[in-house]
């Protein structure tokens, strides 16, 4: 026994979320969204393609390093809101009215 774990290249393929061109589904959709937002309000096509291609290279760099990063942001955001008075509280989210 050498102490060396053993790991299957298997396992990451099963456990890695599906994908799109290197990024997630969800920001995939996001990056869409935001494109197609910024092109009607411009109303130019120049937006949409530094935009599309732009941001999903963003989301690409970010997806190489851990996968479920957007939708781990997307669950904190959803759910753990920010209080108002969390700095009377030394920064922590206190639902306290005292």
């Amino acid at each position: 026994m050498s102490g060396v774990i053993g790991t299957d290249p298997l396992f990451l393929g099963l456990t890695r979320p599906s994908m799109i061109l290197g990024v997630s589904y969800n920001f995939a959709a996001l990056n869409g969204i935001v494109s197609l937002l910024a092109f009607v309000i411009t109303s130019k096509f120049f937006y949409l393609l530094i935009l599309l291609p732009g941001l999903h290279m963003v989301g690409w760099f970010i997806c190489l390093k851990e996968p479920r990063a957007i939708e781990l942001f997307l669950a904190k955001t959803s759910k753990c809101s920010v209080c108002r008075n969390r700095y009377y509280h030394g920064g922590t989210n206190s639902y306290d009215v005292y």
